[in-house]
């Protein structure tokens, strides 16, 4: 796997160098700056499962997950005559979300009223640059959170088999979710651990590493064909091996549950 991210990696960074690709507010930099993190994640989710961490794998490949989720509705409108728009407005929400914790930063911490009043102006000004409403995570979309984000996502693929694919994936973020979130008390869930185990375990195991990888694995196979696609970059050998990849963890993960 290490290799086969390393190869990626190298022939993406050239590309970007030989089509002099600049930093900007477009699809482009979405795309590769997706793709940059989620190569990230996946050293880090290989790294974790190894040393017998396979809960803290799951938690970074969810975010993996919620890249494709995101990739994909770009995908499904880049025809729309507005497409600009959900673009414009993806980058307006990183400078909202930042507005936003600035202003709890004055307000609760330096108590700074003069700082928090421009802030405050700032942030209207970033509204109504926006071409749609801005209410929730992902207004940008027109979807007010990531579930119906989701929904729309699945909603567009046109076969049932498709469809029952994204669906699973969408099953393993919830398991994923899960398993970190902290009312759940989430470091009782381990993975391949006994059901009825009511301690708390934070130590390594040699069981459940297949599940995150295969999570993983699956979500950047999409990134990485859009990000090939993006360059047009020949993706099918790295296709072919990411597939075998996420077959084998995907086999593996069965037999541990059987």
């Amino acid at each position: 796997m290490d290799k086969i991210i390393d190869s990626m990696e190298n022939e993406i960074e050239a590309a970007i160098t030989q089509q002099q690709i600049q930093t900007g507010h477009d699809y482009t930099n979405i795309i590769l700056r997706t793709a940059g993190k989620s190569i990230v994640s996946m050293r880090e989710i290989i790294h974790l499962s190894a040393f017998g961490y396979p809960d803290g794998a799951l938690s970074l490949a969810r975010n993996i997950y919620e890249h494709v989720i995101i990739l994909a509705f770009f995908e499904n409108h880049k025809s729309d005559n507005d497409f600009g728009n959900y673009v414009d407005d993806y980058y307006v929400d990183y400078d909202i979300q930042r507005n936003k914790a600035l202003q709890y930063e004055s307000k609760n911490c330096t108590q700074d009223a003069e700082a928090l009043t421009a802030l405050k102006n700032e942030l209207d000004q970033l509204k109504q640059t926006a071409h749609h409403r801005v209410a929730g995570d992902y207004w940008w979309s027109g979807s007010s959170n990531f579930g119906q984000l989701v929904k729309a996502a699945i909603a567009s693929v046109p076969d049932e088999r498709g469809k029952r694919f994204l669906h699973g994936l969408h099953f393993t973020y919830k398991r994923a979710c899960v398993a970190i979130h902290s009312s759940c008390i989430g470091n009782t869930l381990r993975l391949g651990v006994d059901p009825d185990f009511a301690g708390i375990d934070t130590s390594p195991t040699i069981k459940g590493h297949s599940l995150p990888l295969w999570f993983a694995t699956t979500s950047f196979i999409y990134i990485m064909g859009v990000t090939y696609a993006l360059l047009n970059l020949d993706y099918m050998t790295h296709d072919h091996d990411l597939n075998d990849l996420a077959l084998f963890f995907h086999q593996k993960e069965q037999r541990q549950s059987d």
